[in-house]
């Protein structure tokens, strides 16, 4: 049922009409990616920096790479039933520096759970 939420904002946001929505149906859209994708995406737009220097955090490419990752494991969450905001906003910042350069999505996605004492499932 999410997921046909998720598809169905998709084919919204993307302006797709019904015969391109059937094509896009009978092809594999796995909502997961599409929602760490926008969840990047979205983090991008935010132009975070790192540090004192003000380098733009989307230059380091083992930060993004962390974030992306974080990305997903949100999204997975999110597909998993939980009620997490599936995006990083502005005021994340602290949360998700403790976890870019986590190896593992897993990982973050316990340390999410843990830290996020109301995170439960819907």
């Amino acid at each position: 049922m999410r997921h046909g939420i998720i598809l169905a904002s998709i084919l919204f946001l993307y302006g797709c009409s019904d015969e391109q929505s059937n094509n896009i149906e009978k092809t594999t859209i796995d909502p997961v990616v599409l929602l760490t994708d926008w969840c990047f995406e979205h983090w991008k737009e935010q132009q975070w920096t790192l540090g004192d220097s003000n380098l733009p955090a989307i230059d380091n490419l083992a930060f993004a790479e962390g974030v992306r990752k974080v990305c997903r494991a949100r999204a997975e969450l999110y597909a998993e039933g939980y009620e997490i905001y599936p995006f990083i906003t502005d005021t994340m910042q602290r949360e998700i520096y403790a976890l870019v350069f986590s190896s593992d999505i897993e990982d973050i996605k316990s340390h999410i759970k843990q830290h996020l004492p109301k995170l439960r499932r819907i």
